[in-house]
């Protein structure tokens, strides 16, 4: 008879947990947007929903005709509260929202870069972690600045 490690199966069950949350997640957004089928993505949901604690579909951007994509990104990312997030997540949620530029066109992602840059020298948001490669830069509130 074999010994069972609990300790071991409870990390196993919290990871699993966490890659179906991932999943799901990236499942209620596709199908928010009316995709059936196969759908070909850019991201792996690992990317995007690193940890499946973000709740893209129950964040709303508030609409004015004169806020910038700064305006725009800060009004999200307050939302996240304690939650650490990427240029991904913000990409995403701008897109589910249709928030576009004067010309019709999605923001892209060097643009939401350039935001966030911004507001990490205004202190609103600090770095995490700094990015290199397929690993994405990491953001997160000022809690001092809030």
């Amino acid at each position: 008879m074999g010994t069972i490690d609990i300790n071991q199966l409870r990390n196993e069950i919290k990871i699993d947990e966490e890659s179906l949350n991932e999943k799901k997640a990236v499942l209620r957004y596709l199908e928010s947007r009316g995709h059936q089928g196969s759908v070909k993505i850019k991201h792996g949901a690992s990317e995007i929903l690193e940890g499946g604690v973000i709740e893209l579909d129950k964040i709303k951007v508030q609409e004015s005709s004169k806020q910038t994509l700064l305006d725009k990104v800060t009004v999200i990312i307050k939302r996240f509260g304690d939650q650490e997030f990427s240029v991904a997540h913000l990409d995403i949620l701008l897109q589910q929202q249709e928030v576009k530029d004067k010309s019709g066109k999605f923001f892209t992602r060097s643009r939401i870069s350039t935001a966030l840059s911004k507001l990490v020298n205004d202190g609103v948001i600090i770095c995490t972690l700094q990015g290199k490669g397929n690993l994405p830069f990491r953001y997160k509130l000022n809690e001092k600045k809030v």
